[in-house]
């Protein structure tokens, strides 16, 4: 991929509006059939795969889940929580091993059953039983039992630094999912202010306002559709038509131009998001420390975070977003030293001294235009160091899949995202840690030089030790070539004109934000 090609990508882009502007107020005629009261409609390049809260592993399908339910608590404006289904703040005890949470009398399921100890009990249980990719968020828990009719006590394994955003886990109704995991995974019953009306894997989500809905604030939309869409052209001309309300992700594609083309008000949050490349470790020739060596000689990471992630991300070091890194102190410095400067001299003859059979590496991405254009770069660099390499591009739900598979017939390398938390666990844990191997972690890494020390940090509480260990691992990370950092990337959307009290949340997965602590978000007529 030559350097010119973000640059013809906007420029075709730009020159497409009047051809596509015909085609895009075609489908305005169904608006017409939403149901009484203000409609939002979100182009989004990360669709809904499932909405089963117990097996969403990410930050597409969890922005519609966290419409359709709540959890004991909720993020506030930033990143500290508030009680939910939690009549008040947890009380605790045992140095912090013992929470006991009292649940609101008030909170019920869409199916009008009140929440239920047993209920609380199954969602933090069912991720581990069944080995999903929550299962790190809530496996420091080691049980859960009912005090009473609406008192649950978690009794935690160690000392667990990041339980206020375990805490946070949608509630779900444990009838209701156990009569049938399949049809709950399409039409689950959840106890926040949106119910499903229609969802379709990967193409499109409807949800509308629970007129019944026990908490506050309510939502003042009525109908809330999620809908893929596969180009940034097609997002941009869906804003500009009225087909849309909305957008997000603000591609970088259309960043510097929407505002001129479609009047829109965008919004970005530095948040808490991180792009990488990933090395399959399980087999195949980037089991090789060369074979990644070479690779890493193949791509200048700062000229294709110029040309594809700018200026809604910016370059990261470590697989940390930079607001975290910088909260935590990190050697921000030391690490910015690791990555190799593009050779493809070095390349070629490192890729010799492995003796890497000739073939073709293989680079698996989603169909997201941003992360086929860093496949494509770093593919670039591999063939210009004379070695083949396949970019293959999947849908969201065989992406997911197969990124974890650890088959070399799938990836030797793979384009990967973070989607976390204020604290290093929810980025390093899930995404390196061997306990997660094969459902959220497709490095395939054992080293146990990686392994102790993200055990350890999240078993402590102290800020400074546990800085040392994710130090001691990510430092090992970048050194062994296993993780190659991209950058970090603003949460964004872009809104018409007659969208009022839009605000973007830091915690990707808290977005749309449709309700907070002093107003909702309106659509004018």
């Amino acid at each position: 991929m030559d350097g010119d090609t973000h640059s013809t990508n906007r420029r075709d882009l730009l020159a497409g509006i009047g051809a596509a502007g015909a085609a895009a107020l075609a489908g305005c005629s169904a608006l017409a059939r939403t149901p009484p009261g203000p409609h939002l409609r979100i182009g989004t390049l990360r669709p809904p795969v499932t909405l089963d809260p117990i097996e969403a592993k990410y930050v597409g399908s969890k922005q519609a889940i966290n419409r359709i339910f709540d959890g004991l608590y909720a993020y506030g404006p930033d990143t500290e929580t508030v009680p939910k289904i939690a009549a008040g703040r947890p009380t605790t005890a045992d140095d912090g091993r013992r929470i006991d949470v009292t649940i609101d009398e008030a909170a019920r399921f869409q199916n009008d059953r009140r929440v239920r100890p047993e209920d609380v009990m199954y969602s933090f249980e069912a991720p581990v039983e069944e080995g999903t990719a929550p299962a790190w968020e809530v496996d420091a828990i080691e049980s859960v039992e009912a005090l009473d009719d609406h008192t649950v006590r978690f009794h935690l394994r160690h000392p667990f630094p990041t339980v206020s955003y375990a805490l946070t886990r949608p509630i779900v109704p444990k009838e209701a999912r156990e009569a049938d995991r399949a049809a709950f995974a399409k039409k689950p019953i959840g106890s926040g202010p949106f119910e499903v009306r229609k969802f379709s894997e990967e193409q499109k989500t409807q949800l509308v306002r629970w007129g019944e809905y026990w908490g506050r604030p309510e939502p003042e939309i009525a109908q809330l559709t999620m809908v893929y869409v596969k180009s940034p052209l097609t997002q941009m001309m869906s804003l500009r038509t009225g087909r849309s309300e909305a957008i997000e992700p603000v591609n970088p594609q259309i960043a510097d131009d929407i505002r001129d083309v479609t009047d829109a008000d965008v919004y970005r949050q530095n948040g808490y998001r991180t792009y990488y490349f990933g090395c399959n470790l399980n087999e195949g020739p980037t089991t090789d420390p060369k074979v990644r060596e070479a690779i890493s000689y193949c791509i200048d990471v700062d000229k294709a975070v110029d040309e594809f992630i700018k200026p809604v991300g910016n370059r990261v070091y470590s697989p940390l977003p930079g607001r975290i890194a910088n909260d935590w102190n990190m050697p921000i410095g030391e690490w910015k030293e690791i990555p190799n400067r593009k050779s493809t001299d070095r390349a070629k003859q490192l890729f010799r001294e492995a003796d890497e059979t000739p073939g073709r590496l293989r680079i698996l991405t989603s169909k997201d235009p941003t992360w086929k254009e860093l496949g494509e770069a770093i593919a670039g660099g591999i063939r210009d160091a004379g070695h083949g390499a396949l970019v293959t591009a999947k849908p969201w739900k065989r992406y997911l899949e197969s990124y974890v598979s650890g088959s070399e017939r799938d990836y030797s390398v793979f384009v990967g995202e973070i989607a976390g938390t204020a604290d290093p666990d929810s980025f390093l844990y899930p995404t390196f840690h061997e306990n997660m191997l094969g459902v959220t972690n497709g490095i395939f890494s054992t080293d146990d030089e990686i392994m102790k020390p993200l055990s350890e940090a999240r078993s402590m509480t102290d800020r400074k030790r546990r800085r040392s260990r994710y130090e001691t691992a990510i430092t090992k990370l970048l050194t062994d070539r296993v993780v190659l950092p991209i950058c970090s990337f603003e949460n964004s959307f872009a809104t018409a004109q007659r969208v009022r009290n839009f605000e973007v949340h830091p915690i990707a997965e808290v977005n749309p934000r449709l309700a907070g602590e002093d107003e909702v978000v309106r659509v004018r007529s």
